[in-house]
């Protein structure tokens, strides 16, 4: 076993960087209530405006187009929540479309909505992940009122031509979200180019604590709140803001090099993929998409269980996924590989690492040596 874990599963969280970590420290010192008038409510304020501002210089909003919230799946949630509150303002149908290979807070919402007679569609993608522009015309119907399609999925990596899906989506009168919590931090995002109605994020996938996301909205007129109580974040999200977490938030956004993050990891992938196909049943998934996450790399080892692949790892002190953490205490394939075409067989054979910023050449070779043997090990019993 490698006396240091080597932790090749960044997609699912990050570890707090020690910058990071101090600000957060140091910010539990700010203890007041944002919303209270004196001093040390004031003081907590100025700290989450200041991270606001921090935000939306990195993906170019306004301050007043940004809201934080618990996670990214609340900013998921609040988006896609909109549809019931459009079904109740008129007797006209609501329909949504969203992607195939969603992420769980998106994919598991569209059940909920459909229990009030909202209609939902998912929209196919080819054998990279990429979605079908086709089919997704032909998808909309008079009465589309809101589309979700993830930037950049955290199984496979894929990043889709927002931009163009979005302007499609305009052209038929919908709303546009896109998921940008895998995203922010390893690929360049301006909100006013991609032209998005909401985008979400969260801190933890950035070398920040768990505890908080942030929603973009490009128009506040119509949108309702998730959560009723409190006038926090001018309205649109009740409850007493995570004055440390969002200050820790402001400073992993602060840190962000994209052009550094994508050569640092790319090499590391690109390493690992050569020293991996050497080997006979191993196929790389959606190994021909335009563009994608330079940190995440999906691999089929055909004839070896991912998950006693992913345990023997652990024993041997490699922690790496074999998928989503969202959905790993489920025991059904992974609806992403399913939607790309992935075999029943292969999918449960399937392995995703996502490395990051404290990752190391010399760790790659570790793993590289330390899952061949794992596989072959399997590959005989």
């Amino acid at each position: 076993m490698n006396s240091k874990l080597i932790y090749c599963d960044h997609n699912a969280t990050t570890p707090v960087h020690s910058d990071v970590q101090a600000s957060f420290v140091e910010a539990l010192a700010v203890y007041g209530n944002a919303s209270s008038l004196y001093q040390l409510g004031r003081q907590a304020k100025e700290a989450i405006e200041f991270s606001r501002q921090q935000l939306a210089d990195c993906v170019g909003a306004s301050v007043d187009q940004l809201i934080f919230t618990g996670s990214g799946t609340e900013a998921n949630n609040h988006v896609l929540m909109q549809a019931i509150y459009l079904k109740r303002q008129s007797s006209d149908p609501v329909h949504v479309l969203v992607s195939s290979i969603e992420h769980s807070s998106v994919k598991e919402t569209t059940t909920y909505l459909k229990s009030f007679g909202i209609e939902c569609d998912f929209i196919p993608v080819d054998d990279n992940g990429c979605i079908d522009i086709s089919a997704f015309k032909r998808l909309f119907k008079s009465y589309t009122r809101l589309v979700s399609i993830v930037l950049a999925n955290n199984e496979i990596g894929t990043i889709q031509d927002i931009q163009l899906l979005c302007e499609i989506a305009h052209e038929h009168a919908a709303l546009f979200h896109t998921d940008a919590v895998q995203a922010l931090g390893k690929y360049h995002i301006d909100v006013n180019q991609l032209n998005v109605d909401f985008m979400s994020f969260s801190s933890h996938k950035l070398y920040a604590p768990k505890g908080v996301g942030a929603l973009y909205i490009k128009d506040e007129t119509n949108v309702n709140p998730l959560l009723y109580g409190g006038h926090h974040e001018r309205g649109l999200r009740a409850s007493t803001e995570n004055v440390p977490g969002i200050i820790a938030f402001g400073t992993a956004v602060s840190r962000i090099d994209v052009s550094y993050y994508q050569q640092h990891t790319e090499s590391l992938i690109e390493f690992l993929k050569q020293e991996f196909l050497v080997l006979d049943g191993v196929v790389v998934n959606a190994a021909n998409s335009p563009l994608r996450l330079t940190n995440t790399l999906n691999i089929t080892f055909s004839g070896c269980s991912g998950y006693a692949l992913a345990m023997n790892c652990d024993l041997e002190g490699i922690a790496l996924s074999t998928g989503s953490a969202c959905s790993v205490g489920s025991i059904e394939p992974s609806h992403v590989l399913d939607a790309i075409g992935v075999s029943v067989d292969d999918n449960k054979s399937s392995i995703r690492f996502s490395v990051g910023l404290t990752n190391s050449i010399d760790e790659m070779h570790v793993v590289a040596k330390t899952v061949k043997a794992i596989v072959d090990r399997l590959r005989s019993c």
